[in-house]
């Protein structure tokens, strides 16, 4: 863990040299170290993220693997979450709806290892949705509640992601009604 921790400060002060360079040892990292899981994309086609899970894995009663061959949730998994998650994401594609999705953790700071997007994220005092470019090297700080929407910088963005103890479930927001709806009822909505 100390090793990992170590290495992300080594990155951190080696952005301006190597965005993209590293993406061979996050590839190998996600293959080799840690369990992973693809999430797939709204109309479930395509890989949307693969998480690879270093701290607070997923576990099952059995002791099997928590994922299957395709990366998707074997029946019995147990969330045994402690109070931080840490993981690595690759983000494959932009999101695809004009909805804001919430995260499920009362907080998260995801660190952009390489790639980038453009983040629309809604302000809660004022509920109007502001746009950012975020890059390699920037922390992305998140709170239970806050709502965001990611457009990826021409390729995969990985990250790694720091979360702390679960209190929800994914939402989405839309901005136009300002309507939440539970991301199960979302995405069945869309697949129909």
């Amino acid at each position: 863990m100390l090793a990992l921790a170590g290495a992300a400060w080594a990155l951190l002060f080696a952005w301006p040299f190597v965005d993209g360079g590293w993406v061979p040892l996050l590839r190998w990292v996600q293959r080799r170290l840690a369990p992973s899981r693809v999430i797939w994309d709204r109309p479930g086609r395509a890989p949307y993220l693969t998480r690879s899970y270093f701290w607070s894995r997923p576990k099952t009663d059995d002791g099997f693997p928590a994922f299957d061959e395709t990366g998707q949730p074997r029946p019995g998994i147990v969330w045994r979450q402690g109070p931080i998650a840490l993981h690595l994401h690759e983000i494959h594609q932009s999101d695809t709806e004009q909805e804001l999705h919430s995260h499920p953790w009362r907080w998260a700071v995801s660190l952009i290892l390489s790639g980038g997007y453009v983040e629309e994220r809604r302000d809660n005092r004022t509920g109007t949705v502001r746009v950012r470019r975020v890059r390699p090297g920037q922390l992305v700080f998140l709170r239970a509640g806050d709502y965001h929407r990611l457009d990826l910088i021409g390729r995969p963005c990985w990250s790694l992601f720091l979360a702390g103890p679960r209190t929800t479930t994914w939402w989405f927001w839309n901005r136009e009604t300002g309507a939440k709806q539970e991301w199960r009822e979302f995405i069945a909505s869309k697949r129909v």
